[in-house]
This record gives C-alpha cells, structure tokens and sequence, in this order.
C-alpha cells in the first residue's frame, strides 16, 4: 500500500544520497550537476503556472484546474529533488545555504498544505452524507447500523455517543485545540471497544446460526470495517472548520515563502555566473 511506497521511497532517496555524496561522481559546477540544477531551477519556476491558472482570467479557460494541480505538485516534488542532487548533498556558500533554506521551506510548506486540503476536500456536507449513508442507506449493498446492526446495540450506542461528543462545540480556543488532537486517539478508543463487542455478539450468533470459522471472519472483518469508516468520517466532520482555518493560515504563509525562493534563487545563480 501507501505505507510500503513511501518507505520504498525513503530507503531509495537515502541511499542515493549517501552514495551521491561519498562516491564524488560529479560536482555541482559540472556539465550533469549544472544540467540538474537547471532542470531543478525551471520546475520551480514552472510552479507559478499554478497560482496564475488561478488569478488569471485567460488562463482560466485552459482546462481544468485538476491536471494544472497535479502538474504543480510533480513540479512541486521533481524540481527540489533535482536542486538537492545538483548540490551532491553539499552546501559550499552561504547563498547556497540560503537558497537551499528557503526551497526546503517552500517544498515543506506545500507537503503541509497538500495534507490539509485532501482533509477538506470532501467539504462538510459529503462527510454528512457518508455519515448518514452509513448510519442508515436505503442501498441494498451498503452495510449500515440501522438494518444490519440491531443486534449490537451497545456498538450503536458507543458509536453515536462518539457522534454526539464529536460534534459538540469546545467552549474555549484551548479546549478547541485539546479535542483537536485528542479526537484521533478517542476515535482509536472507540473502534477498540467496538472491536470487542462485536467479538462477544458475533460468537453468539454464529452459534446459534451454525457459521463455520471463515464466515464468522469474514462477517468481524465487515463490521469492523464498517465501524472504522463511520469514526473516521465522525473524526473528519469534527475537525473539518479547524483543518479549514489551518488552510486560510497556510495560504497566507505559503506565498511570502515562495517569494524568498525566487529571489534567493536568483541570487544564487548569479553569485555562480559572476564568480
């Protein structure tokens, strides 16, 4: 899954750089370690398409904003990863150190930003709607509590009381940002309980109905899934407004960012060209 990519990735990125650094196979004034740091340069530069697409009514007309997006983030990714392998992992100078600074900042803060917006893309009313399709769906296919889980009813209860606590307003700033961070592991809570009660009430029924072992598994593996969907979604809903507030905070921080790169950038290639 994703979890095996991004190690896969991690083990890639550091043993390229342990090996980049220690075998000399080419310097950062050489034609490659020039080329890289040209390739690095303009990907970055091309990260502007984005916010332009944006703010420019003839842009605008040119396709979608999705694939500009997407463009933007492999920029957003490629182009710094070219500029750190340009540099063989060295910092030489001090405007070096500056500009590698200022693009590390740049491409940290668009990692930040990336994981705030997938957190409210879904908007508050489809987190609405997929807490209700799952509490009770008219779908014959769709597994939900109203139908299929009467037989459980403390997992209900545990699963609505949850609900109820994590849509409830924190009366302060503090407490706001308290339930914040503390709704994960309540949300870890809750499916552990669940997890349990459904284990006592399925070896019941599978008893009375006569389910061999892979059916009982196969049912917990359902209900457990089930479970774990609808916390999630109850998760997001509640902290949908702080994740939002974060996104309005993070633009304004993002772009003052993006201007220090461009001009240290700059600086940078022309303290090279010069001297």
């Amino acid at each position: 899954g994703n979890g095996v990519m991004w190690f896969a990735s991690a083990v890639l990125f550091i043993s390229s750089a342990i090996l980049v650094r220690s075998r000399d196979w080419y310097q950062p004034g050489s034609d490659f370690g020039y080329n890289l740091g040209l390739v690095g340069g303009i990907l970055m530069l091309l990260l502007l398409t984005y916010p332009l697409k944006k703010r420019f009514k003839p842009l605008q007309r040119i396709g979608s904003t999705k694939p500009w997006f997407i463009f933007h983030m492999i920029c957003g990714v490629v182009g710094p990863l070219a500029v750190i392998y340009h540099s063989t992992f060295r910092i030489n100078s001090q405007n070096a150190f500056v500009a590698m600074m200022s693009m590390l900042l740049v491409a940290g803060s668009g990692i930040v930003g990336r994981f705030i917006y997938v957190r409210i893309h879904a908007g508050l009313s489809g987190q609405e709607l997929t807490l209700d399709e799952l509490e009770s769906s008219e779908r014959v296919e769709a597994l939900n509590f109203e139908r299929d889980m009467h037989w459980a009813p403390e997992v209900i209860a545990g699963l609505t009381d949850f609900r109820v606590w994590a849509g409830k307003r924190a009366p302060n700033g503090m407490a706001g940002i308290a339930k914040f961070f503390y709704l994960p592991i309540k949300e870890w809570q809750v499916r552990h309980q669940c997890h349990v009660l459904l284990a006592v009430q399925l070896k019941r029924r599978a008893q009375a109905r006569n389910w061999d072992a892979s059916k009982r598994l196969r049912r917990a593996q359902q209900f457990d899934a089930l479970v774990a969907s609808y916390t999630f979604t109850v998760k997001r809903h509640a902290q949908f407004e702080a994740y939002k507030r974060m996104f309005s905070w993070w633009h304004i921080l993002h772009l003052p960012f993006v201007y220090l790169l461009v001009a240290s950038a700059a600086y940078h290639v022309l303290a090279v060209h010069m001297y």
